[in-house]
């Protein structure tokens, strides 16, 4: 961030466990998410439940959850969420679900990249990366604003594979790797 001109802010993060938890951002279930990024509070929720926490170190599910969350807020830092809000606002529907389409993929891959920098430390092989986020993202099917499975699948990869943020813009991509 301080290299690109941008002031770092460490986000905050709260920590939750139960299955009904209340954030800034509304009341949530662990099982939809295992964490979230409210915008207005600027803290990542990570939600926990005795399942999810069974089979972290070879499924890290909520590794990737929090590095998603944690990619919306470098997001936040640098200014896209506030450009992409004042851009939905003028768009059409379907223009603005593309443009929201985009900045999800993209911070899907900025948890790529950051997991990809830290996986070999944490005892795994590169192929069971890959085959981790097939496996994930290929169950969960689509979702409006999320990008198809596919779609989720390559760029978390890419991601992973670079370990750097540099893979990841998405607002370049040609139409058929952001929907």
């Amino acid at each position: 961030m301080k290299k690109a001109g941008f002031r770092y802010q460490k986000a905050k993060v709260v920590v939750k466990f139960g299955d009904r938890i209340k954030t800034a951002c509304g009341v949530y279930h662990p099982d939809d998410v295992y964490s979230l990024y409210c915008i207005p509070n600027k803290t990542i929720y990570l939600m926990l439940t005795d399942y999810g926490l069974a089979d972290e170190l070879d499924s890290p599910g909520i590794l990737e959850s929090l590095s998603i969350g944690y990619g919306y807020h470098a997001q936040n830092m640098v200014g896209i969420v506030d450009q992409e809000d004042r851009a939905v606002k003028k768009l059409p529907k379907a223009k603005a679900l593309a443009l929201t389409t985009k900045g999800s993929l993209q911070s899907i891959c900025l948890a790529g990249a950051f997991i990809g920098s830290v996986w070999d430390s944490l005892g795994h092989s590169r192929a069971h990366g890959s085959e981790y986020f097939i496996n994930r993202h290929a169950v969960e099917g689509n979702y409006k604003g999320f990008g198809t499975a596919k779609n989720r699948v390559y760029w978390q990869r890419r991601g992973f594979d670079a370990a750097s943020p540099s893979a990841c813009n998405t607002y370049t991509a040609p139409a058929a790797k952001v929907s």
